[in-house]
């Protein structure tokens, strides 16, 4: 069997397998397309996240009951199933994350992307185990279908100053496809919003995008989402929001 990839410019490139597809990828966007400056780091990520999305794509018209836990140690293999199979199979540049991003210094971070997708999967889990990345997943027939990382604003380099320990940062949201427009991301901070007062944190910090070109765009949360929740604006460039905790 062929491995094959298709370019965005609808060049189609095929070899035998994965590993042998990576320089012919890396050629053609030396040459065609210069101005992203992918490493071969990036095209092995995007084609092995490819290979590992297999999930499918195709919305739900009507989903179960939606259940919203929060993060555990023992969260740690859902997570990781959720992020290897489910929850970018329409967008596998996205697929070598992990929601890692923001522990690596987020914009501040001039190397992003260099890791291997193995490295921040590793790394996320073991921030999970350890108890460094909480949030809420969400469940719906027992599989989890959604991911909301709200974690102490210190564990984040580049979000504020990082100073205060009982500021929690709500920086992502990852919703399965099919489970996409059935309101799982307002559960998802209902659970924050609901739950975290519990854990000690005293306000809750967002970064929403305010005019979202698609839902993919909207990985921060869409304002409105905030807003509905009582979250005020305190900063406009970047956009920042913020909800005192009761």
């Amino acid at each position: 069997m062929t491995r094959s990839m298709t370019c965005h410019c609808q060049a189609v490139m095929t070899e035998e397998d994965t590993d042998s597809l990576i320089a012919p990828v890396k050629s053609h966007f030396d040459q065609a397309h210069p101005e992203l400056g992918l490493t071969t780091v990036n095209v092995r990520n995007y084609l092995e996240s490819q290979d590992r999305s297999t999930g499918p794509t195709e919305r739900l018209e009507v989903i179960g009951e939606i259940e919203i836990r929060p993060i555990t140690p023992e969260s740690a293999a859902d997570v990781a199933h959720f992020f290897d199979v489910d929850a970018f199979p329409d967008n596998p540049a996205w697929g070598a994350c992990y929601c890692m991003f923001y522990p690596r210094g987020g914009r501040s971070n001039e190397n992003w992307g260099e890791e291997p997708w193995q490295e921040n999967r590793g790394d996320q889990l073991a921030r999970i185990r350890d108890g460094r990345t909480t949030g809420m997943l969400a469940y719906v027939n027992g599989k989890m279908v959604g991911w909301c990382n709200a974690t102490a604003r210190r564990e984040l380099p580049g979000q504020g100053d990082g100073a205060s320990d009982d500021v929690a940062s709500v920086v992502c949201f990852a919703i399965a496809p099919p489970y996409r427009g059935h309101g799982v991301a307002t559960r998802l901070l209902d659970g924050v919003v609901t739950g975290f007062a519990d854990l000690g944190f005293a306000r809750l910090e967002g970064y929403p995008v305010r005019d979202p070109g698609d839902e993919r765009a909207a990985f921060h949360g869409s304002l409105g989402l905030f807003l509905r929740y009582g979250f005020a604006i305190v900063s406009d460039e970047p956009l920042v929001v913020e909800l005192e905790l009761a």
